[in-house]
């Protein structure tokens, strides 16, 4: 038997030439460099956690920067302004993806995600250095979303490439991550600049993630060679077939109108209650539930199949929507809603990368989540603005957000029909029922 190196692998493996079993794959042979679902693919997991853990922590404890800008630092200064910072920086994110599986193919998840570690740690020291809005813009926006998407993107590949078995409980177990540094991050950020300052907290910040997520990425390594053949080729493939257009369309949808309660739900339960640390609250309460919500994905998905998991949990997404936001408007309802969403909004990551890794293989997977993320991109970036002019010409006004949650209930209702397109045609393909488990 041949051996074969991988080009990111600590050690030497058996080369396995196969067809995938998993998988309907545009490429039937598949070279593999190990075997799946071994006790090295659990810690490749584990890595995966940490690196999101610190990188969406990062991000996700922007909520504390903008509070600060907004009242003191940058007062003077317009609100809009400031948002379009948290705006490019999930916007580079996952637009991002599209090139990150080019460079995953050429130098391995190893080398991709480390030098997203030390572009993240680049960023935020320069952000200490700034004293302009336009600056933070390019740094702490532009530069630390796209050192984010080397980082993002492929650790939720790297985790579908070495499971099969529990692929949809190894990536929830992942992604979970961002909500453990959600909640953490937050809270840490807002400790260090009220007993230091801003621009060390910045700088620690930027060299935990470096130390942290560079260390993890040392773990991570191929198990499947790329797809032969040109990448841009790959992604047109991969962008015209009708099922990857479905979950495209569905995760814009998602995060056109996602960030909604995320935004602006704190800041109904603040005017409800009167308390500034209700909007700290209801901020840990909803990354508790990501949390949680994207560990119970596998369990989930395995009880009633991927394609279902999707369609269910988005349609749910719009029905609590629906009733928390027009129906129920107490504290403690904003507090069951948030804990609600969290777990069930979030549920698409781990089952998207599962669906797309057994639909089109694994060998393609870094190419077809970056994709899709870059899907999640536009959405973002069309969605918060629309959100902005909708609440700023009806809500504002009024004190109320019934404007911004009618936008979210039609984004999560086009993503459930777009699911239900979806369940239709991976039904067809596999000749199973409504009723049946897929």
């Amino acid at each position: 038997m041949s051996i074969n190196v991988a080009p990111d692998t600590l050690n030497r493996h058996d080369t396995i030439a196969s067809k995938s079993e998993h998988a309907s794959s545009p490429d039937p042979e598949t070279i593999e460099y190990a075997e799946p679902d071994t006790k090295y693919a659990w810690l490749v997991a584990i890595a995966a956690l940490l690196n999101l853990a610190t990188t969406m922590g990062t991000l996700n404890s922007f909520g504390v920067y903008q509070q600060y800008y907004l009242n003191t630092l940058y007062s003077t200064d317009s609100a809009v302004s400031i948002s379009w910072i948290s705006t490019l920086i999930s916007f580079c994110m996952f637009v991002g993806g599209v090139f990150t599986g080019k460079l995953v193919d050429k130098f391995g998840f190893r080398i991709t995600c480390f030098s997203g570690s030390v572009v993240c740690c680049i960023a935020l020291i320069l952000a200490s250095f700034t004293s302009r809005v336009w600056q933070l813009v390019l740094t702490q926006g532009i530069m630390l979303g796209l050192g984010a998407s080397l980082i993002f993107s492929p650790s939720i590949s790297v985790v579908a490439q070495w499971h099969t078995k529990h692929r949809v409980l190894a990536t929830g177990i992942a992604v979970a991550g961002g909500g453990i540094g959600g909640m953490v991050f937050s809270v840490a950020t807002e400790k260090i600049i009220d007993n230091v300052s801003y621009k060390w907290s910045l700088r620690i910040l930027g060299l935990l993630l470096f130390a942290i997520s560079g260390a993890s990425s040392m773990v991570y390594k191929r198990r499947i060679a790329p797809a032969q053949g040109s990448n841009t080729r790959l992604l047109f493939t991969i962008a015209r077939d009708p099922r990857f257009i479905c979950i495209a369309l569905a995760v814009m949808f998602i995060n056109m109108g996602y960030f909604e309660p995320l935004l602006y739900v704190p800041t109904l339960a603040v005017i409800q209650s009167g308390s500034q640390s209700t909007s700290s609250n209801i901020v840990l309460v909803f990354n508790a539930g990501t949390t949680i919500g994207r560990v119970l994905s596998g369990l989930i998905s395995k009880l009633i199949g991927p394609a279902n998991t999707n369609l269910a949990s988005n349609f749910l997404c719009c029905l609590f929507v629906c009733i928390f936001m027009f129906g129920i408007n107490t504290v403690v309802g904003y507090y069951i809603f948030s804990a609600l969403f969290g777990t069930i909004s979030t549920l698409y990551l781990a089952v998207n990368t599962h669906i797309l890794a057994h639909e089109f293989g694994p060998q393609v997977v870094a190419s077809s989540v970056g994709l899709s993320m870059a899907c999640c991109g536009v959405g973002v970036l069309v969605g918060n603005p629309v959100q902005g002019v909708l609440y700023e010409t009806y809500d504002k006004t009024h004190t109320k957000f019934n404007a911004v949650s009618a936008w979210a209930v039609a984004c999560f209702a086009a993503a459930t029909a777009c699911y239900m397109v979806l369940r239709w045609l991976v039904g067809r393909k596999h000749k199973v029922s409504w009723f049946q488990k897929i």
